[in-house]
């Protein structure tokens, strides 16, 4: 039997080959925020594509917002960006508290210890106590090196 004369599927002018642009810049988002510059180098998408996307996704379907120049995805979650920062600040301290980094940001203990654990870890901190009740979060590797 012969097969019916046609177009292989392979080859079909129908078939995608790649993400549209948009998709391209939903793709990039999804780890952290990035700059108009950022994302177009990475998409290699020129400007007036990345703006006429942008203001799609921005504006009309509000799957994006723009923070500090930086565009992120609606639920982008700062607080991260926040801990690591008080992480940042208090870093020569032998030991930094959970009342140190609460406070610094601003919101209760209770609220963030599962993000700040979770930086803590990024970090290569490890989780003690300070007095047998305090949680602190402290670098071993600078004790090994001392010692």
């Amino acid at each position: 039997m012969r097969k019916k004369p046609g177009r292989n599927s392979t080859s079909s002018p129908f078939r995608k080959r790649e993400l549209s642009s948009d998709a391209k810049i939903l793709v990039t988002l999804i780890n952290k925020p990035q700059t108009k510059k950022e994302i177009c180098q990475e998409t290699k998408m020129n400007d007036r594509t990345f703006y006429r996307n942008i203001s799609i996704l921005e504006e009309k379907q509000k799957i994006i917002k723009c923070e500090d120049s930086s565009y992120a995805l609606w639920n982008f979650n700062p607080l991260k960006k926040q801990i690591e920062n008080a992480f940042i600040k208090f870093q020569k301290k032998p030991f930094i508290g959970t009342s140190s980094i609460s406070s610094e940001v601003g919101i209760p203990w209770r609220e963030i210890e599962t993000v700040t654990c979770k930086v803590a870890k990024e970090r290569g901190l490890t989780k003690g106590s300070t007095d047998g009740i305090n949680t602190c979060f402290y670098d071993t590797s600078k004790e090994e090196a001392s010692k």
